[in-house]
């Protein structure tokens, strides 16, 4: 038999401290929602990275059977694109530097490019591009930096060889 309401047990949570579990869970979601979208967003940059590396070798290509050349033109056989959800487009530009252009997924529009420049340092902090359309430049070893002033992509975004001049 029951003696009182008081001296029966009670079990559960109080309100106070739901709510407070609930504030805790909804101060991690705030914190760890913007690193996992930066953290998808890293990845498709490297997806980019990767997509490009048949641009680099055909300007590779080009440079060493036609010499100093308009890269844009004397790869256009050998290079094409299809854009993907990451990556709108891939260009190689006539210096022989190659344009990577985001989707808006990843960066919006006007900070969502990454430009790969032809170098002889790659491995310097700000490394001088080689103009490999004109032909009075020294030759060229076939080295690739991402540390270039015109990429537009935040560096949060950046892999990390790419951080490094920024």
């Amino acid at each position: 038999m029951l003696k009182n309401n008081k001296d029966i047990n009670q079990k559960g949570f109080t309100l106070i401290e739901v709510m407070v579990v609930v504030a805790i869970i909804g101060i991690l979601v705030a914190v760890a929602v913007p690193q996992y979208q930066d953290y998808i967003a890293r990845g498709r940059v490297v997806e980019g990275l990767n997509l490009a590396s048949s641009a680099k070798l055909a300007v590779a290509e080009a440079y060493a059977t036609k010499g100093p050349s308009p890269m844009d033109r004397a790869t256009q056989e050998a290079f094409s694109f299809t854009a993907t959800r990451s990556v709108k487009e891939i260009e190689i530009l006539a210096n022989g530097a190659i344009a990577i252009d985001y989707q808006t997924t990843v960066a919006p529009d006007g900070k969502n490019s990454l430009i790969l420049i032809p170098t002889n340092e790659p491995d310097v902090a700000s490394p001088r591009a080689i103009d490999l359309s004109q032909s009075g430049v020294t030759s060229w070893s076939g080295g690739w930096s991402c540390r270039s002033e015109q990429t537009s992509l935040s560096a949060k975004l950046l892999p990390a060889e790419c951080r490094a001049g920024k």
